[in-house]
């Protein structure tokens, strides 16, 4: 064999094993869709209220490295922003016995996936209540993902993330924002042919949000306020001038 072809093979064998190297890392990390845990069964937004918590995790080992390094640390944070959070811990909404939240597919586009909550992972906050069921909220689930990628596919550290994705989804499922959440959901069925809410609209003279006043413990709770402050005082937050590795 000569020179030249040992160096073209030696090449060939290099690429083969970072790609190799590379699904390894993102197979340990679990990038990609995971099956749907939500029971079958109709969605629903005006059932009984229920607690919704934030919580996060991290996002261990080898793999939390490669996926710190491949969402950009120090490449898309710019001079004017000081601190960014750590890309390792991970946020998600849970309520009852599953989670809902923000993940990545394999080319790093943002997807939304559900998981039966092991409580030993999770660090948790009780932030507020709302009244959809667990179909009602894998859809708005899909409904904010959705909307997201539409402006933008890819995560971004900043601006396209687990927490955003939280905010979001809080956003759309506390109690007394039936309206707003109804028109939301009803531009996204369109967009999409997607989704199917029984109760989405409802006799305006029985509408849930004039009894939700009614009831001191149904009014409107300031959820999204309350989650941004929790993630701001719990979310590891890393200089940029800094390496995480060193």
């Amino acid at each position: 064999m000569s020179r030249k072809e040992a160096l073209t093979e030696g090449k060939g064998w290099g690429k083969d094993e970072l790609v190799k190297g590379k699904l390894m890392l993102q197979h340990s990390l679990g990038l990609g869709h995971k099956p749907n845990v939500i029971p079958p069964g109709d969605a629903i937004i005006l059932g009984q209220p229920r607690a919704v918590r934030i919580g996060w995790h991290p996002v261990a080992g080898l793999g939390g490295k490669w996926f710190a390094e491949k969402t950009g640390l120090g490449r898309v944070i710019t001079k004017s922003v000081k601190k960014y959070p750590d890309p390792t811990q991970h946020w998600a909404v849970l309520v009852d016995e599953f989670c809902h939240e923000l993940w990545m597919d394999e080319h790093l586009d943002v997807i939304y996936i559900n998981e039966m909550i092991k409580p030993e992972e999770w660090h948790t906050f009780e932030v507020g209540r709302t009244r959809f069921n667990d179909e009602a909220l894998r859809q708005a689930s899909e409904m904010v993902i959705h909307n997201m990628r539409q402006k933008q596919p890819a995560y971004n550290l900043i601006s396209n993330n687990c927490q955003n994705f939280a905010v979001f989804l809080l956003d759309a499922i506390k109690v007394g924002a039936h309206r707003e959440f109804g028109t939301a959901f009803a531009v996204y069925q369109r967009a999409t042919g997607k989704g199917r809410i029984g109760d989405l609209f409802v006799d305006p003279g029985e509408h849930p949000d004039d009894h939700d006043q009614e009831r001191p413990h149904l009014q409107r709770y300031d959820t999204v306020q309350q989650a941004q402050q929790v993630m701001e005082e719990n979310t590891t937050k890393l200089d940029t001038h800094h390496s995480m590795f060193s």
